[in-house]
């Protein structure tokens, strides 16, 4: 695991508490992003994404270096199970950037928001059938009511929102992936950045005069630039805190980013809840109360206990 200090923590906070507040910034550079993403509105959605590989490689590459983890980054490529995994886990991850900046850039941030509220349960539900956890009578009730809420939206509205269900089961495979890696996070996503790469390269090469930076003024090099801010940085914290707070933590966390997505969608990008967002989204939201719940529920026994 990468060993970087995060200087933005109190000297005194550290474990659980940095963890937390790790994936709490995390959280917030995500939500945050849909304010970011349409300023580069004039570039194809592929082409925000090949970027964002391009910038992710550069900041990645800079993190091993700092942190000597060229070696983890080795052993991977000398292992062809560890190269076939991270080739998945880049594939998911390719999938899931490009489907939510064509979200993003085309006004359908709400539809978004809905993927990402689902992720958490849907995280429950792959651990039960993937990984034969246990489902409490709690979290099989979250599970079924998003069932009813995606099912609702699609009886209202007439059609599958397709946007939604890819983003949630790209990001919670991608997860899923990730944890039968026992690879470092940095070293990791390095390497998945690294094979989608020259796919980038020659889609900027093809479709986008001087690799949409030539030619489009001082700001254009420099949104690219920053484009790191939500991408390889808030995904370093999120592994960050991964290795340090509970999986109840995780969880809760992981409706940060698309409660904010969601708000800045309604009350500033002037997006509106169409008629089937009003009957899947409360019944989503009462899934994840009950999810929540549950969650502080055996954090509060944990605690007890240790």
């Amino acid at each position: 695991m990468m060993h970087l200090h995060l200087s933005f923590m109190p000297r005194e906070c550290t474990g659980s508490c940095a963890g937390t507040g790790a994936g709490l910034a995390a959280h917030l550079l995500w939500g945050l992003a849909v304010l970011f993403w349409p300023l580069l509105g004039a570039l194809n959605p592929i082409s925000i994404m090949a970027h964002r590989m391009i910038w992710t490689v550069i900041f990645l590459g800079a993190v091993l270096a700092v942190t000597r983890q060229f070696p983890a980054v080795r052993a991977a490529f000398e292992s062809r199970r560890t190269l076939l995994s991270l080739f998945l886990a880049a594939a998911l991850l390719g999938l899931n950037w490009s489907v939510y900046l064509l979200a993003v850039t085309t006004g359908r941030i709400v539809e978004s928001s809905l993927g990402y509220f689902i992720t958490p349960l849907l995280n429950v539900l792959m651990g039960r059938l993937l990984l034969g956890e246990t489902l409490s009578r709690a979290q099989g009730a979250a599970v079924a009511l998003a069932v009813v809420g995606v099912s609702a939206s699609v009886l209202a509205y007439g059609h599958i929102p397709w946007i939604g269900l890819t983003l949630a089961f790209s990001f919670a495979f991608y997860g899923y992936v990730q944890k039968t890696l026992r690879m470092p996070s940095a070293p990791s996503l390095f390497v998945q950045a690294l094979m989608l790469m020259p796919l980038s390269l020659l889609w900027l090469g093809f479709t986008e005069p001087g690799f949409g930076i030539v030619g489009y003024g001082p700001l254009r090099p420099v949104l690219l630039a920053c484009t790191i801010a939500f991408t390889g940085l808030p995904l370093l914290m999120f592994g960050y805190a991964a290795r340090r707070v509970t999986l109840a933590t995780i969880g809760i966390l992981q409706y940060v980013s698309p409660s904010i997505s969601f708000l800045l969608a309604i009350t500033v990008l002037g997006e509106s809840m169409k008629p089937s967002d009003m009957i899947s989204f409360p019944v989503i939201w009462l899934a994840l109360v009950i999810y929540t719940w549950d969650a502080l529920h055996h954090l509060r026994s944990f605690k007890e206990k240790a």
